[in-house]
């Protein structure tokens, strides 16, 4: 996984809202850093946390994106299969977000 902006942006936020166990946690290689990314994604309760990591996944691909979606933290071989589009992945995540939040509300 190669970092852009846009990933770097999210991460900045991700550590500006969680608290400092969590950020420090961040400090990994780019690829432990995407597992590490779905542990905090499921284990948050902020959708703005969930969000940038979204984001951040979208970013990275549909691997990553089929990972976090799936729960899958094991290591990474190759980025070049292609499991389903970035759209599929993110209605996915969309309606996951939604049934937490429909969780905490009701």
């Amino acid at each position: 996984m190669i970092l852009n902006e846009i990933m770097i942006n999210s991460l900045h936020a991700i550590r500006r809202i969680e608290n400092k166990k969590v950020s420090k946690s961040l400090d990994l290689p780019a690829n432990d850093l995407g597992n590490r990314l779905i542990e905090v994604y499921y284990q948050s309760h902020n959708l703005n946390t969930r969000e940038l990591i979204t984001t951040f996944m979208s970013q990275a691909g549909n691997v990553w994106l089929r990972k976090l979606l799936t729960k899958d933290t094991s290591k990474v071989e190759s980025s070049a299969t292609k499991f389903a589009s970035i759209g599929d992945y993110m209605s996915l995540l969309a309606a996951n977000d939604a049934e937490m939040n429909c969780n905490l509300v009701g």
